[in-house]
């Protein structure tokens, strides 16, 4: 299955501003998908959460 990731650009800019690592780690998290711990945001519809740790 292909999927699509959007990184909108309010996100683009935090991890912009998060210290190199901390960028290094959140983007492995990103392209590993969809491995990891995701889950659907309530009240949204295809909305879901990533968390790095």
């Amino acid at each position: 299955m292909t999927y699509m990731i959007n990184i909108k650009k309010k996100a683009q800019k935090f991890i912009k501003k998060q210290d190199k690592n901390q960028q290094i780690r959140i983007y492995n998290a990103i392209f590993k998908l969809p491995n990891g711990d995701i889950t659907s945001l309530k009240g949204y519809e295809n909305t879901y959460r990533l968390r790095v740790r």
